[in-house]
């Protein structure tokens, strides 16, 4: 059942079993999976169905200190479906080395090793439309009909799978109507009113108008994502006092997110085999992206963070298809295109490459780019995880009167040795088998310390509630509940305490439906 808390119809009141906060990636599969396995569950969303910038004003009240964070303001959305109105769709798993102890990078390693974790994978892939998608990488090249060549030791191929229907509020459509639960918006959590005569934590929500509510459940889940999760465990109770988790060391501490870096243009030798090997692939309605990564074996000898590299096409059609597009929304909302003198141009332009495109996807079941595409390498790094890489309340309050919050983004710059070593081992290995030639940037190739500000935050926003044994080691335990709560839970990408190079989009809707079985089990 939807429900907007702007409508004085809604009740001020709620209750559930369970309380999920944040209707992004993850707050809506945990809903959904509570629903259909007939557990009572209300949804709270801060947003409202569409984007608001009254609502999007609380999150351009956030500043941030130390390396530039772009995402902070562009990588987050408050409304029903958060960021997957904007997600391409690309799903990956971790690799085994992230929940490991790697005493190199400092890290003591996840509670649980990827096999705990591999049949929420599995579940998180049919709850997402794609079991019927090869499991495999190598199912993948077996249906390719293609062997890659070795392009070095150190490099593995792999592929990322795209899921079909991104955006999550359409995905869920029929549990976000269900009568079964309540998906409430514009219902922004302000806050926890602290436990009364034996009762748990109550989440007090407002709107921009005013109307406040309470909302109760015996378990609370918190699905903001990283940012908002760290800043609603950093508020006080309502009546000033301090929550129990408010001294732990690791409360909106060791945020990370990936370093993003173009290392190079890429000259093909042989443009049919480099094609072959790197362009998408399609079956049974499915994409496959291949790309590279920097082995296990590599980041263990020789003591790197994970790494993986794609290669970016800029197509020479892709400014008319472009004009196009202005053409067609032009003419939909009744305007004068700006453009029309050009369109025969740009119409002709594409048909050049939409029928040796449409040929190869039907013959081939691959995409095209014609030659002469510029292409260059694009590098993406884990980042080693810092303390004092931070989330912290600022004086300031925005529009609903909660504090704004302040990301101290931290790198620690052990990066950069990697993505050169990565970058230099990929070129020799395309050069050595006549694939393409790799020019990788001189400042890089020279382990400038001024390349790593070349580098952009990918919107992964992890950590600020990392999981530990103890409270001296993380904000929440190994099944995310809350040091010092019995019945607060966090959920998603806020809770790891190490990435690799993967988004984090799938790992945290795996987690989230481990957390969902916790709770139905435990009850």
């Amino acid at each position: 059942m939807l429900l907007d808390f702007e409508d004085a119809g809604t009740p001020e009141e709620l209750k559930a079993d369970v309380v999920v906060i944040g209707a992004g990636a993850v707050g809506l599969s945990i809903y959904a999976d509570l629903l259909r396995n007939g557990r009572d569950a209300i949804l709270l969303e801060a947003g409202g169905s569409s984007l608001d910038m009254r609502s999007q004003s609380v999150i351009r009240s956030a500043t941030n200190t130390g390396h530039f964070l772009e995402g902070l303001h562009l990588g987050r959305y408050r409304y029903l479906g958060g960021t997957t109105n904007f997600w391409a769709g690309q799903l990956i798993e971790f690799d085994p080395i992230v929940f490991e102890e790697r005493p190199w990078l400092g890290l003591k390693g996840w509670l649980f090793g990827k096999n705990e974790l591999q049949p929420y994978y599995r579940k998180a892939m049919a709850h997402l439309g794609m079991g019927s998608a090869l499991e495999t990488d190598d199912a993948v090249w077996q249906r390719s009909g293609i062997t890659p060549p070795k392009l070095a030791d150190d490099v593995d191929y792999f592929f990322t799978r795209w899921i079909k229907i991104a955006n999550f509020a359409k995905l869920f459509q029929k549990d976000i109507q269900s009568g079964n639960g309540k998906v409430v918006l514009n219902a922004n959590a302000v806050g926890f009113a602290k436990p009364q005569d034996g009762k748990g934590h109550a989440v007090r929500i407002r709107t921009f108008d005013g109307r406040q509510g309470t909302v109760y459940g015996r378990k609370i889940i918190l699905a903001l994502g990283t940012i908002e999760t760290s800043r609603l465990l950093l508020l006080p109770y309502e009546d000033g006092a301090a929550t129990p988790w408010s001294e732990n060391p690791w409360l909106g501490r060791a945020y990370i997110d990936h370093l993003d870096f173009n290392v190079g243009d890429v000259t093909p030798i042989d443009h049919d085999r480099f094609s072959n090997l790197f362009e998408n692939m399609f079956y049974d309605g499915h994409k496959y992206n291949p790309k590279i990564k920097l082995s296990e074996k590599a980041q263990r000898e020789r003591q790197f963070v994970g790494a993986a590299g794609a290669f970016i096409y800029s197509t020479s059609y892709k400014e008319h298809s472009d004009n196009v597009k202005l053409f067609i929304r032009s003419i939909v909302s009744g305007k004068m295109p700006s453009n029309l003198g050009k369109l025969p141009g740009h119409l002709m332009s594409l048909w050049r490459v939409a029928v040796p495109m449409v040929y190869r996807y039907l013959r081939s079941s691959r995409m095209f780019h014609p030659k002469g595409s510029s292409i260059f390498l694009r590098i993406t790094s884990e980042q080693v995880p810092l303390a004092e890489s931070r989330i912290t309340l600022k004086d300031e309050k925005d529009q609903l009167g909660v504090p704004t919050i302040n990301v101290h983004w931290q790198v620690d710059g052990r990066e950069l040795e990697t993505v050169a070593y990565f970058a230099e081992t990929v070129s020799a290995g395309l050069k050595a088998q006549g694939l393409a030639e790799l020019a990788v940037n001189p400042l890089l190739a020279a382990r400038d310390p001024e390349f790593l500000k070349k580098g952009d935050d990918t919107n992964h926003q992890m950590g600020g509630c990392r999981m530990g044994a103890t409270p001296d080691d993380g904000l929440v335990d190994a099944n995310c509940k809350v040091f010092g709560a019995d019945d607060i839970y966090v959920a998603g990408a806020a809770v790891m305490p190490a990435s690799g190079f993967p988004n984090c989009t799938l790992t945290s809707i795996a987690l989230g439906l481990r957390l969902s079985e916790h709770l139905r089990s435990a009850s």
